[in-house]
């Protein structure tokens, strides 16, 4: 920890103040002028449906006289459910089967930058019925069937064009070819007995028959047209009809299973109340501690927090399929901790160093060196165990390990880079004086002994 000019240190406090003024009003207050309007990166992100009120739908199961559907198809469309809905994000919710007769989704009520139409017509596009492909525009054109003969959806982007590839399984691969060698002029594409559009066989002579691409204008036309082939191509078929969607309060809330989104407590839940609490008493209670015991190197590190809290939100948009959960508040709780005991590896390092009898700066730059070792491998072994959480899991678990994943790096930035920078600032005006640290001169230490 090389010491730095007091001209160096003005200029970098300048610009600290500066970046942290300009990222707290953007992570932390939303705007509204005349003509614009931003919601903060905070109020992007979504609140799950066990803090906040929120929409769910029932949907009869449709099997047009067949047999009943088994455990097994029913469980691997709500697989898909929950990663289409993961995907719209909505990671925190809930989807299960009702007697084995109707599938009940709920889920959390949008952030301020959406809307309840938002959701209430996200549920009404997962009960858009099967995906068909048909020679006409009759039944009996019905070629592909979205359960039967497609194996999978993905988007891919060609040249800035964007395109929604259907995979076809065997069954498939030959009822494609019987379409395309029928004779037919057009490909009639159809959702839940509504045909969506049609397309020219003209040009569509090919020796492959195992996909279909279909190229669409937008990405985001194209990420809904491939969410709606996934869902038209489950085992099991959600009958629009009968679909019941209405509001409801939070799950771990106080009110009814249906609410009214304009009622006062309608989003408001305890739990969520008590949780953030709690993380914010977690926060307050470690840097108070610091601050008390280590001086200067608590309030170092209490603009560190300000800082990953910030980098924290900021990277944590960028993820649509993140919520605000019970478990991502724990998650959030767990991340600060981790946060602040690296902080605390580093101070006691500095303090052992000090009563061996060196030097302010002396005892900086060997603390620093020896806590190194300590702070990377906690660091890095949390973010590998739970970076594969994060990886491998889904729904809520998926973004525990993301956030815990996300503050195990942070922690290590901050430790390393941040909190001894911070102080290396501070030392340009201090000039090795103990009192900040607050510990006792040499000579205090002589008079105590």
């Amino acid at each position: 920890m090389k010491p730095i000019k007091k001209k160096t240190a003005k200029i970098l406090i300048g610009l600290i103040a500066v970046i942290l003024v300009i990222g707290a009003v953007f992570t932390f207050i939303p705007m509204n002028f005349h003509s614009f309007s931003f919601t903060s990166l905070l109020g992007t992100i979504n609140v799950s449906n066990d803090l906040g009120g929120g929409v769910y739908a029932e949907y009869d199961l449709k099997n047009d006289g067949e047999q009943d559907y088994t455990s097994n198809q029913i469980n691997r469309s709500i697989a898909t459910i929950k990663d289409v809905l993961a995907d719209e994000g909505y990671s925190g919710a809930t989807v299960f089967a009702v007697d084995g007769k109707k599938i009940r989704i709920e889920i959390g009520y949008p952030s301020l930058e959406a809307n309840l139409n938002d959701s209430i017509s996200l549920l009404n596009t997962i009960g858009s019925g099967s995906f068909e492909l048909r020679s006409s525009t009759d039944e009996e054109g019905i070629y592909i069937i979205g359960s039967k003969h497609i194996k999978s959806v993905e988007l891919a982007n060609n040249g800035g064009n964007n395109f929604v590839i259907i995979n076809f399984n065997k069954a498939g691969e030959q009822a494609y070819e019987d379409l395309l060698t029928s004779g037919a002029s057009s490909i009639y594409i159809y959702m839940g007995g509504e045909q969506v559009t049609s397309l020219s066989t003209e040009n569509m002579t090919t020796s492959d028959y195992s996909t279909l691409s279909l190229s669409l204008g937008t990405l985001e036309s194209a990420k809904e047209f491939a969410m709606r082939v996934r869902l038209g191509s489950m085992e099991i078929i959600l009958n629009s009809d009968t679909v019941k969607i209405d509001t409801m309060s939070s799950t771990l809330g106080v009110g009814n299973l249906t609410a009214d989104p304009s009622a006062k407590n309608f989003g408001f839940s305890l739990a969520k109340v008590m949780g953030i609490i709690g993380v914010a008493l977690l926060i307050v209670v470690a840097l108070v501690y610091l601050i008390v015991k280590y001086g200067v190197i608590g309030a170092c590190q209490s603009l560190a927090t300000i800082f990953v809290a910030i980098m924290a939100i900021c990277v944590l948009c960028a993820f649509e399929f993140v919520e605000l959960s019970l478990s991502s508040i724990i998650a959030l709780g767990l991340g600060f901790a981790i946060l602040e005991t690296t902080a605390m590896m580093f101070a006691s390092r500095f303090e052992e160093e000090y009563k061996s009898g060196k030097t302010i700066s002396a005892s900086l730059e060997s603390g620093f060196k020896r806590s190194i070792a300590g702070i990377v491998a906690s660091c890095v072994t949390l973010a590998v165990i739970f970076g594969v959480v994060a990886i491998v899991a889904g729904s809520e678990l998926r973004v525990f390990g993301l956030i815990t994943t996300l503050f195990s790096c942070l922690s290590l930035f901050s430790t390393l880079v941040m909190l001894p920078g911070f102080i290396r600032i501070f030392e340009a005006f201090n000039d090795g004086a103990t009192k900040a640290y607050r510990l006792p001169t040499k000579e205090e230490e002589k008079t105590n002994d």
